[in-house]
């Protein structure tokens, strides 16, 4: 390794330009990368859940909707049915809108004198407000209108809006909303406030956040840690080749994505700043021991970094492996974008090792070592006094090892008993402020009509025409009673509510006839008299497969969950009647995407403990310096999982991924104070003076690459986006708190065991 180290350095130009040439093919791809404009991305395309909801959407069409309502204090009247018909047909115009529903083109069933009449509700719009309190009644007391169309007391109109579903054609949703906000927009004179909700709206906004994100990232990221290099090494050329390397391993990482068909989505975006504060953390390491060494007149530049190199190099390799390891293990999961995140991630970390060996040194060679590193000379940071503040804490350590040690089990017990308090819930509600238009728009949709979320109900049957049999609608109307008494549904619908709706004008409206008629003829009868376009999204052309849409204000996973347990509940313990009932629809699609979220970290984090502490104990060849390892990588984990459930923050989409990523870095330091302190304990220091030197030596590096860490996650809480603020704000924590664990309980634990840690010296080894 010496030697290579050595002719690498001899051959810096060539080394440089090799290491250009390399990162160009990924550079030059850079802009081709693509930036998602939604975010339906995050389930399994092979689970049977999303194999069936996709044969659903085939046969009944897409379900994706999202609502426009306004409130008027008197609706009708003949001005605002008016504009409610204007708004209706300009928004029908948009491209991408495959239905639009609202009371001005919505059919209405007549009963007239043993007659059926199917006409357009507002067909005509009267002038005599006796009329239209009269059609206002009509419209209130019509189940199919009521908190759909239409809120309970009449003064709230709702426009549904339901799309084509065309994931090919990138930004179809942003088009879908800006074409309806340009529309409202002509009208606001006339509607006042108007809210639109619904999945469409929040998917574009969350798009929207996720690019505001990444413009904001990287530019603070960058800010951030060269004032962090600047202010600790007090180096203008330092903090220069830090940028310099830091921009190609970005680089070279970003061009990865178009590389391997990968997009920006909400998960990837976090790539930037998590690859730029790791690529720091080798950085620190080479100039830390640089400057270690520059008192050595008699030493040439050359011989001072292929020293410095061969001194860190094999930390820097394990640490490296670790990290590889650690964020390539959330490849187990079985979510699309967090897969994408664990290679490109996992990639980035290799790109940042192998530049720093090579393209740190040949690049820092090129400038004038008296001014980019001061050999021979004192170092301006100096002033910081960093050896007296390191004597000062390895005296407090020896003094009170055991309040250290005794506080950092303390801690991690309360730790475990808050964490038994976290929840397993995502709801995407609450990742909007409350003060937002998407927060406010949406409780106002389900304060005043019904909620924006669904659950589909699939009933099938064997044979043809089975729904227009009497007995198989008794199945679908049985369960959507069941339903419909649930905590948390607001509305259901089906093709029993039509036909009871149509057998009851059939007998000249009488109420006592709102239910399913006793004669299958009669059934056909009424379905030839309504009109397919009510009920194509409800039943199939052949009657044999039908649909029921409930629509639910819940947006917590774990209190969705909880009802469609209710509702499979039902559907056991019911007569089905030979029908197969399965249960679909986007809100299924969130619970297993969360339950598969939690599986997938579970699994990823065993196997980068298991990896990273067999990797250690190999490594180090010590059982008990292997055994010390454990301590302080556990407390900044236990202890985030404490802080989560003592502030109440779910485990999500986003906070999932903490644990497994922060031990993966979490434990770099703690390789770096171990193989240096394994040095000192072999070369005949006792335990004291080997932490001490140790702290000496590695203490200012693991200082500056800590804080740097936790400015780069720390970064993410300028996001709009909750979930990205809390994965930054908890992975910055568990830097600070890894930090305490390196520098506090690690050496304590060393003292208060140190008749265990025998290390032979090479010497010993030799001879033994």
């Amino acid at each position: 390794m010496a030697q290579l180290i050595s002719r690498m350095l001899a051959r810096k130009n060539t080394v440089l330009f090799l290491s250009v040439l390399i990162a160009l093919p990924f550079l030059i791809r850079i802009p081709d990368l693509r930036i998602v404009e939604n975010v339906d991305y995050f389930a399994n395309e092979n689970h049977r859940d999303v194999i069936f909801y996709k044969e659903l959407k085939s046969i009944f069409g897409n379900d994706e909707f999202f609502i426009v309502a306004f409130k008027k204090q008197n609706l009708f009247t003949a001005a605002n049915l008016g504009l409610l018909k204007s708004i209706t047909n300009d928004l029908a115009g948009i491209d991408g809108i495959r239905e639009i529903k609202s009371l001005a083109n919505v059919s209405e069933t007549v009963g007239e004198e043993d007659n059926v009449v199917i006409r357009q509700f507002l067909e005509t719009i009267p002038e005599e407000p006796h009329l239209l309190e009269k059609l206002r009644q009509r419209a209130i007391q019509n189940p199919l209108y009521l908190k759909n169309l239409l809120s309970s007391d009449g003064n709230t109109a709702g426009i549904v809006i339901f799309i084509h579903n065309q994931p090919d054609h990138s930004g179809f949703r942003n088009r879908i909303i800006a074409g309806t906000r340009a529309v409202l927009e002509r009208y606001k004179d006339k509607t006042g406030p108007v809210h639109i909700a619904g999945w469409t709206v929040t998917n574009t906004v969350l798009a929207r956040y996720m690019k505001q994100d990444l413009a904001v990232f990287i530019p603070v990221t960058y800010c951030f840690i060269a004032l962090a290099v600047f202010l600790f090494f007090r180096n203008i050329r330092l903090t220069l080749v830090a940028m310099v390397y830091t921009s190609l391993c970005v680089g070279c990482t970003m061009g990865l994505f178009p590389m391997l068909d990968i997009t920006l989505n909400n998960v990837t975006t976090m790539v930037p700043p998590v690859v730029m504060a790791l690529a720091l953390c080798d950085t620190v390491h080479i100039f830390s021991h640089l400057i270690r060494h520059r008192y050595e007149p008699h030493h040439k530049v050359e011989t001072v970094y292929a020293k410095v190199l061969l001194e860190v190099i094999w930390p820097c390799f394990l640490t490296t492996l670790t990290t590889f390891i650690g964020f390539l293990s959330l490849y187990v999961s079985d979510i699309p974008p967090i897969r994408e995140f664990a290679i490109v991630s996992s990639m980035g970390i290799l790109f940042e090792f192998c530049f720093a060996f090579t393209f740190i040194p040949a690049f820092m060679l090129l400038f004038n070592q008296q001014k980019i590193v001061g050999i021979h000379n004192r170092y301006p940071s100096d002033r910081l006094n960093l050896p007296g503040f390191f004597s000062h804490l390895s005296e407090s350590i020896f003094k009170h090892y055991r309040m250290i040690l005794t506080t950092g089990i303390l801690l991690i017990l309360v730790s475990i008993w808050l964490a038994s308090t976290i929840t397993v819930d995502t709801n995407l509600l609450a990742y909007f402020r409350s003060d937002s238009p998407v927060y406010q728009s949406t409780r106002f949709v389900e304060k005043e009509l019904a909620g924006t979320n669904t659950i589909d109900i699939s009933f099938k049957a064997v044979e043809p025409d089975a729904f227009k049999q009497p007995e198989t609608l008794e199945v679908i109307q049985t369960l959507q009673l069941h339903i419909a008494r649930m905590a948390g549904v607001d509305n259901t619908l089906s093709l029993v509510d039509f036909i009871k709706d149509l057998n009851r004008c059939f007998h000249n409206n009488a109420p006592e006839f709102y239910r399913i008629p006793k004669n299958a003829n009669l059934i056909s009868q009424l379905l030839l008299i309504c009109n397919p376009d009510d009920i194509q999204n409800l039943i199939n052309p052949s009657f044999d497969h039908a649909r029921m849409s409930v629509r639910i204000g819940l947006h917590s996973t774990r209190d969705q969950a909880e009802l469609i347990k209710l509702i499979k509940n039902q559907t056991q313990t019911m007569d089905t009647r030979g029908l197969q009932i399965q249960i679909s629809g986007l809100v299924l699609q969130e619970v297993n995407t969360i339950s598969a979220l939690v599986r997938g970290q579970v699994l990823s984090l065993t196997i980068t403990a298991v990896i990273i502490i067999l990797i250690i104990f190999f490594v180090l060849r010590s059982f008990p310096l292997g055994m010390l390892s454990i301590l302080p990588n556990l407390f900044p984990i236990v202890l985030n999982f404490g802080i989560m459930g003592l502030f109440n923050i779910p485990l999500n989409t986003a906070t999932a991924l903490i644990s497994t990523i922060a031990v993966s870095i979490a434990v770099d330091d703690t390789i770096h104070f171990l193989t240096e302190f394994k040095t000192h304990l072999a070369w005949g220091a006792d335990i004291r003076q080997a932490v001490f030197n140790t702290l000496q030596v590695k203490g200012r590096a693991i200082i500056l690459s800590s804080l740097i860490l936790a400015m780069g996650f720390g970064v993410m809480v300028f996001s709009r986006f909750v979930p990205t603020m809390n994965f930054g704000a908890l992975s910055a924590v568990i830097m600070i708190l890894a930090l305490l664990g390196d520098t506090l309980l690690l050496p304590a634990s060393a003292i208060i065991f140190s008749s265990r840690l025998c290390i032979r010296s090479p010497e010993q080894r030799l001879h033994g």
